[in-house]
């Protein structure tokens, strides 16, 4: 006969872990030993009310709809200009194969700048044009930023052109100063020199614009490095200028160059008047 199992072990019951998770349909014995005479109970702070400050006061709310946050970033066609301007400075250095090392050396050597005026192929007006406008484009940037940023881009185009056009005035009536006094050659030597220093300028203030529009709280310190430098630049270029022109064989018209001097320093008188007035 087969063996019976007497085994009371039940394998399929819940495991051990689990005997306090399963129901008891016994009834519960109630020992009639309240919670609370055995445990200290928890001590709640009252709710304080105190009187508020914003009310019967000089200070009234004025404003009770939603404020509009004021938006403080950058217009997106400051950087669109500022990437063109600096490509625009790329492109025009690659085309007539400037080097930043033979143009500061063309700055303080005259044998320099007639290497970099020949092997570069600066012999025309109308080819170094750009140095100059470049030079203009940059510096309208803060001018406008400062004194027209409720214009927008419209207003700085305008000022851009506007400044162009001085600029090219300028330039022409030194050309008619050098015709008019038979030295052309003097006036060109000064003029392609002021070239080299402007295409130079605006290469530094470019670089100096990226901090000036987008470094948080550095828009007056940057303002006050770019004004100096360009006053720094203005009498490096006027003083070498001077001595191109004037060590010229053959050019010693003191009252060409005092001619020169005027047409340098009114636009600076104007700007500085403008300024005052503002």
């Amino acid at each position: 006969m087969p063996e019976q199992n007497i085994d009371t072990i039940d394998f399929t019951a819940v495991p051990f872990w689990q005997w306090d998770s399963i129901p008891t349909t016994e009834n519960t014995v109630d020992l009639g030993i309240p919670f609370d005479s055995i445990h200290r109970p928890r001590e709640v702070a009252d709710t304080v009310f105190r009187k508020s400050l914003f009310q019967h006061h000089s200070l009234q709310v004025q404003h009770t709809d939603t404020m509009v946050r004021t938006d403080t970033a950058e217009p997106a066609w400051i950087f669109v200009a500022l990437i063109l301007l600096t490509s625009l400075i790329f492109v025009y250095s690659k085309l007539r194969k400037l080097k930043a090392v033979t143009l500061l050396k063309s700055l303080v050597s005259r044998r320099a700048m007639d290497h970099i005026v020949r092997d570069c192929n600066l012999n025309r007006s109308i080819i170094m044009l750009p140095m100059g406008l470049l030079l203009v484009a940059s510096l309208c940037l803060p001018i406008h930023r400062m004194a027209m940023a409720h214009t927008g881009v419209a207003g700085y185009l305008l000022l851009t052109v506007g400044v162009s056009l001085l600029y090219m005035l300028r330039n022409s009536i030194l050309r008619l100063l050098g015709n008019t006094f038979e030295n052309k050659q003097g006036v060109s030597l000064y003029m392609t020199n002021n070239y080299l220093y402007h295409l130079l300028e605006a290469t530094v203030l470019t670089v100096m614009l990226y901090p000036f529009f987008y470094l948080p709280g550095a828009q007056t310190t940057m303002l006050y490095v770019m004004a100096g430098f360009l006053v720094t630049a203005f009498v490096t270029r006027f003083c070498r200028g001077m001595k191109v022109f004037l060590t010229l064989k053959n050019s010693s018209s003191f009252y060409l160059f005092y001619y020169l001097c005027i047409v340098e320093i009114t636009p600076i008188l104007v700007i500085i008047k403008w300024f005052i007035a503002q």
